[in-house]
């Protein structure tokens, strides 16, 4: 008999992708309307971030730069900010084209590929 696989629910989650978990040491930064802000968890679809900063329309430009194995990308973006929860702000990207989606994608690989070998050697 094949064991049964539960998939979560996205339903609930907000956005339609898988969504990781980034830690402080990411190859990963991100400014938001100028601001730098720490990436709290990311999707190709969106992002979740921490900032002190006050944001009170609801599209915001955004650059996140990021490292795939030796590889540094750049992306240029439009931020829809959905909700805040103190200072957790989530948003989805606007009208992102196929090709940053898709690095985005690439990235979100090779990171928890990363995390996981991490785990593994310190296991």
């Amino acid at each position: 008999m094949k064991p049964k696989l539960r998939l979560p629910d996205m339903a609930d989650s907000g956005r339609r992708a898988f969504r990781l978990s980034i830690l402080p040491d990411a190859p990963l930064r991100a400014k938001v309307n100028g601001e730098l802000v720490q990436v709290d968890n990311l999707s190709a679809t969106g992002m979740a971030f921490t900032t002190e900063a006050l944001f009170t329309l609801q599209y915001y430009p955004a650059r996140l730069k990021f490292r795939t194995g030796k590889q540094i990308h750049q992306i240029n973006c439009t931020l829809r900010l959905v909700r805040k929860s103190g200072t957790l702000w989530c948003a989805d990207f606007s009208e992102l084209p196929a090709r940053e989606q898709r690095l985005l994608s690439e990235f979100i690989t090779w990171y928890q590929a990363e995390q996981i070998r991490h785990r593994n050697k310190n296991s």
